[in-house]
């Protein structure tokens, strides 16, 4: 019921803002759809307020695994390497039908929209927001690392139409990526 209505309201606003990024993807599509479950690198993240993103500066690479959980919810797994440690960290987006395509994490509430947005087919992203702290954060993956500068300006651009989102934290990639497990 919710989704719907966000549906035909974000479809208006699509009309009056063509710069916005198509519908955001439905939830229980990434829990079915092998394009979205899988392992994925993490290109970099973007914010209006360099708070929203600090945790990322000191990151030099980063790679996600998206799998469905048994009660239907989507885990993000993910591996970092900061410094000279590999870190790694799990998160769970809870997955509510009538709430689609919003997803829940914790205080905070996620979509993923497609690579498409950015021209790139084999890409994805995903949308943080913290509703009472108006923490907001979009962090951008992609299946390969190919083309990887390219894609970095397409973000930048894309995000930077938006007036307000000019924080970036984009990690170099100059070393090994951590095992995934």
């Amino acid at each position: 019921m919710i989704g719907d209505v966000l549906t035909i309201l974000y479809a208006v606003l699509q009309l009056l803002v063509p710069s916005l990024p198509p519908a955001p993807l439905s939830s229980t599509a990434l829990l079915t759809n092998d394009k979205y479950l899988g392992k994925w690198y993490f290109v970099g993240v973007a914010s209006w307020d360099t708070d929203d993103i600090q945790g990322y500066q000191g990151i030099d690479n980063s790679m996600a695994e998206l799998k469905k959980t048994a009660d239907g919810s989507l885990e993000m797994t993910a591996t970092m390497l900061k410094g000279d440690q590999c870190l790694t960290m799990s998160w769970t987006y809870k997955v509510d039908a009538s709430m689609d395509p919003i997803m829940e994490e914790g205080d905070n509430i996620g979509m993923a929209f497609d690579g498409k947005w950015i021209d790139c087919d084999s890409c994805m992203l995903i949308l943080k927001i913290h509703p009472e702290e108006t923490f907001f954060r979009i962090m951008l993956f992609a299946r390969t690392q190919d083309a990887r500068g390219e894609l970095v300006e397409k973000f930048k651009t894309k995000m930077e139409s938006y007036w307000v989102i000019d924080q970036f934290v984009i990690p170099p990639q100059t070393k090994d990526f951590c095992k995934l497990e």
